[in-house]
């Protein structure tokens, strides 16, 4: 009888392992999203870009120019999605600002096979803030980021590395990935916890990434330009504590801005009150000011 469990419990995490397994290399390499919509389809005027990152993937992007410009915005898309879901939900802020919109890697039409879910991502922010630098209309542009879930957690960690990001805006990141995995597998009840530990024992050893360091939480502290945090209170998906708990740990100057409805999707992107808390922040700290100075940054406001 003995043994007879012992076969059973050995049978039983064979399974679990080979299931996570198949359930990881799905993750780490999502579906292809079409890109539906371009920007000249809704009246903007555009040119198609190619993103060079230091570890060698090329991304395909838009960059949607304005010469009213204030500053430039990096949109940043969630997961598994492209440059053409978010499209709609970021033209109100044209043309007070120029808009620059690209594919991560292993997203859309960019290069790679595999998504490391913010381990590797900064890289791509890192490569639109030297293509900005480098071009000529829009290299005197201060740089903002707007990130939606996947995009905005990549905005966290990449505002923390790179003091050329003035301003940043996420909707419904998440704070902790583990936390992430474990409630992706919420539906099987106590078995979240083997489904979440063994996700993370592949991601380390089986894709070599430890998803234990891609938690934003670890990076808003060391952020030193305003944040204005967005989440849906009632988010099925990414629950609200991750809100809370990134507003917690962000420097000032911040906010946190509670909306409604659910994670997937963005209506309430189109509404006029969410329009104007995004390009009022923006507005106010995200204006050209002289090199060298602190005029417009916002630092040490009330925010």
């Amino acid at each position: 009888m003995r043994k007879m469990w012992l076969r059973i419990l050995i049978d039983f995490f064979i399974i679990v392992f080979i299931l996570t397994l198949i359930i990881g290399i799905r993750a780490v390499m999502p579906p292809r999203l079409k890109i539906f919509i371009l920007p000249n389809d809704i009246g903007l005027p555009y040119e198609d870009i190619i993103l060079q990152t230091k570890d060698g993937k090329k991304l395909k992007g838009w960059l949607i120019y304005s010469p009213k410009s204030k500053g430039i915005i990096i949109c940043l898309h969630g997961y598994p999605a492209n440059k053409s879901d978010i499209l709609p939900v970021v033209e109100f802020l044209y043309p007070s600002f120029s808009l620059l919109l690209f594919d991560f890697r292993a997203h859309g039409e960019s290069e790679g096979r595999v998504c490391y879910f913010g381990l590797k991502e900064y890289l791509d922010v890192e490569s639109a803030i030297d293509f900005i630098k480098r071009d000529k209309k829009i290299k005197d542009l201060p740089i903002g980021i707007w990130g939606y879930s996947f995009g905005g957690a990549v905005g966290i960690i990449s505002a923390s590395k790179y003091k050329e990001i003035r301003a940043i805006v996420t909707d419904s990141s998440f704070a902790n990935f583990p936390d992430m995995v474990k409630n992706y597998y919420k539906n099987l009840g106590p078995l979240k916890y083997i489904f979440s530990s063994f996700s993370i024992f592949l991601g380390k050893y089986v894709f070599r990434s430890d998803f234990k360091e891609n938690s934003p939480e670890n990076f808003i502290d060391k952020i030193n330009c305003p944040i204005l945090i967005i989440h849906s209170i009632n988010d099925d998906f990414v629950p609200f504590s991750h809100a809370e708990k990134l507003y917690e740990l962000a420097n000032n100057p911040k906010e946190i801005y509670k909306v409604e409805g659910k994670h997937i999707g963005l209506d309430r992107a189109y509404t006029n009150e969410y329009r104007e808390k995004v390009k009022k922040f923006f507005d106010t700290y995200l204006i050209i000011s002289e090199p060298g100075s602190e005029k417009g940054r916002g630092y040490g406001r009330n925010f």
